[in-house]
């Protein structure tokens, strides 16, 4: 029996993104029977079972996910090849993205209107998230992600260089002093960032003129959530180090300070990652939109 592999491919990728048969059959607009029957027929020919099926969810097995982590760029790399032969051929298709919350909230989102207005057929499929995602078991495309990355199955590619600032609110140091040296830190209190994998406090940077310098500042409030981050800021709880566009606001309007202007903190790296060496068109426009986003507004 003859079967539209292609096809029988696509429908699998997008079970295991979409989560179920019901929202896979709707976002491809086919009826229920043909995914079921899709999976079927790529399972037979495959010779293995690849994903285990219950009322409630869908779990792969380890075929499905060495299947699914295989055959996705496979896929890419056929649309890039019908792209490549039909130049005049508008993107179209889904992109699965993840990002920092503030990022998305405060500089992606604002401008996505622009994105859409040069690739109107694109869906985007946004999720922002201060955690560390597993992008196989999520379905990810490409992720954003600051600083230096861990070790991991995937691609990176650097986007920009965020500017990053230290500062409090007025009330914090009108009860505890503003510090003047990097040392004077050790007497006051930090609201601390914890990494969301490793569970460890993230250090403090800041310049100096022998380099850079790493410094754990003691504090009673540990967050990993961006709004929670700097409304604790607001409210006086303590110090605060982060990204240059989640303070500048409220230091507009004199609800934060910034602190230790003369040992400014290092910028940090933001990188796209993707899960395989072959980048997407898709992938790639965004990449390059986000560059350019960024790049306007330094």
């Amino acid at each position: 029996m003859q079967i539209n592999l292609f096809e029988c491919i696509k429908i699998f990728i997008e079970i295991v993104e979409s989560g179920s048969f019901t929202q896979a059959a709707d976002n491809l607009q086919i009826h229920r029977p043909a995914v079921t029957k899709a999976v079927q027929q790529l399972e037979q020919h495959c010779g293995a079972r690849l994903m285990q099926r219950t009322t409630r969810r869908i779990n792969l097995t380890s075929e499905g996910e060495e299947f699914y982590r295989r055959s996705k760029p496979l896929l890419s790399q056929a649309d890039d090849l019908l792209d490549a032969f039909s130049p005049e051929r508008a993107l179209h298709g889904q992109i699965r993205v993840d990002m920092p919350v503030a990022f998305a909230a405060s500089v992606v989102v604002p401008n996505l209107a622009d994105f859409y207005l040069q690739h109107p057929d694109i869906e985007i499929i946004l999720s922002s998230s201060d955690l560390r995602r597993d992008m196989l078991h999520d379905g990810l495309d490409c992720a954003l992600r600051m600083g230096e990355l861990e070790d991991g199955e995937y691609v990176a590619r650097k986007i920009s260089n965020l500017e990053m600032l230290t500062c409090a609110s007025p009330a914090y140091l009108a009860a505890h002093g503003t510090p003047e040296t990097i040392e004077d830190l050790q007497q006051h209190q930090a609201i601390n960032w914890v990494n969301s994998s490793s569970r460890q406090i993230f250090p403090w940077f800041f310049k100096t003129a022998t380099g850079a310098a790493e410094v754990y500042i003691p504090g009673k409030l540990v967050l990993d959530n961006s709004g929670t981050y700097v409304a604790a800021g607001l409210a006086g709880l303590g110090l605060l180090q982060g990204m240059a566009f989640l303070f500048k606001p409220w230091i507009e309007k004199g609800l934060l300070v910034e602190v230790l202007p003369g040992n400014p903190c290092p910028p940090r790296k933001l990188s796209l990652i993707y899960p395989h060496r072959h980048l997407s068109r898709k992938v790639r426009v965004f990449s390059d939109w986000l560059q350019n986003l960024l790049s306007q507004q330094h």
